[in-house]
């Protein structure tokens, strides 16, 4: 349903069937949203589109009326679902992370979202900063530098930290884990164990196969550590180094992006999948355990307590073993060799390297 903004002479919209991208209809979501108390949006340019494999972005340039305020950027990030959302009650993940939990974070590492659909719209949106002009990463499948890595893991250390043990965590914040979900979960991926290792045939040693059936024919025991209250946060999911930006001048807190896969988790787990899923045998060796003594170090710093380098290194090394399921998530939706073949290789390498067997 259209109407008329009488106060703002702007359109408005109960549910937007497409993403907001007039003058009108820009102005009305930043008003609706707390962003743009005064003035209006003059004018706007869509200056490129593109599509990742879970979104649509476009990427926009705005001008705004003299005298509006508070300031806000001119340039802007839409983004929206490829798929339909996955909660439809409550939007896609992303888009209740930005309405639910971004709000008391610092920016960076959060990027400042400035309008998010409203939950009647048919199509869940939001508008978020575009900050390609001041931060960048690294391209694909290169590493962060050490200095980035850093960066990166007390970044997360911070975000874990603002979380850690919340009572929010499964009342008003995610879903706590039961067992029989975890079981139900991993079982899936056992399932489809026997096509994805047919799918690779000799390329797949018999060492790594036997790994494979250990795993997932095992009692499951580090799936399991999720049912336990303790220690748990809100992660990030999906925390590999292209979901960070770092500042182009070399000098500043990186943000954190893509935030369509939080969960309730173990704050191991973003590191581990960081780590130990995207980066070569030599890098991880040097970089991994200083990492993680920085990232304890952080967690203390910012007040967590009863959670020792012990507690952690244990959690990091279960994080471990999970790290072999991903390779078969990507797999079993279609994504080509090239996005899960060497990451499984990685997984494996670490897997025998912190002799994660002994936790089966």
């Amino acid at each position: 349903m259209i109407g008329t903004c009488s106060r703002h002479n702007c359109v408005t919209y109960d549910v937007y069937e497409r993403p907001p991208t007039t003058p009108g209809e820009l102005t009305s979501t930043l008003y609706a949203a707390g962003s743009l108390r005064q003035g209006a949006v003059l004018k706007t340019e869509i200056t490129k589109q593109t599509q990742t494999p879970i979104s649509y972005l476009w990427f926009l340039e705005v001008l705004y009326a003299e005298g509006s305020s508070p300031e806000l950027p001119t340039r802007l990030v839409l983004k929206w679902p490829v798929e339909d959302s996955p909660a439809p009650d409550r939007g896609i993940p992303e888009i209740v992370f930005y309405r639910e939990l971004s709000q008391p974070l610092p920016s960076p590492p959060i990027v400042r979202c400035l309008a998010t659909a409203p939950p009647t719209s048919k199509l869940q949106w939001l508008i978020l900063e575009d900050l390609r002009a001041s931060y960048s990463n690294p391209p694909w499948p290169e590493r962060p530098s050490d200095k980035e890595a850093h960066e990166a893991v007390a970044v997360l250390a911070q975000f874990h930290a603002d979380w850690w043990e919340s009572p929010a965590l499964g009342s008003t914040i995610g879903t706590l884990h039961t067992e029989s979900a975890v079981r139900a979960m991993v079982h899936g991926f056992r399932d489809k164990l026997p096509a994805f290792m047919n799918d690779l045939g000799e390329d797949l040693p018999d060492s790594d196969r036997s790994v494979l059936d250990s795993v997932f024919n095992s009692p499951l025991r580090p799936w399991l550590r999720l049912v336990e209250q303790r220690a748990l946060t809100i992660i990030h999911g999906d925390a590999h180094t292209w979901n960070f930006l770092f500042p182009r001048s070399g000098n500043g807190v990186p943000y954190l992006i893509d935030w369509q896969l939080w969960h309730v988790d173990v704050g191991a787990k973003d590191l581990a999948f960081l780590i130990a899923l995207h980066w070569d045998r030599s890098a991880r060796r040097r970089l991994e355990l200083p990492l993680l003594h920085f990232y304890s170090e952080e967690l203390i710093k910012a007040g967590v307590i009863g959670y020792t380098f012990d507690d952690l290194l244990l959690d990091y090394r279960r994080c471990l073993v999970r790290n072999l399921s991903f390779p078969i998530i990507l797999w079993s939706a279609g994504r080509p060799r090239e996005a899960w073949r060497g990451r499984l290789d990685c997984a494996l390498a670490a897997y025998r390297d912190f002799d994660c067997s002994e936790l089966l």
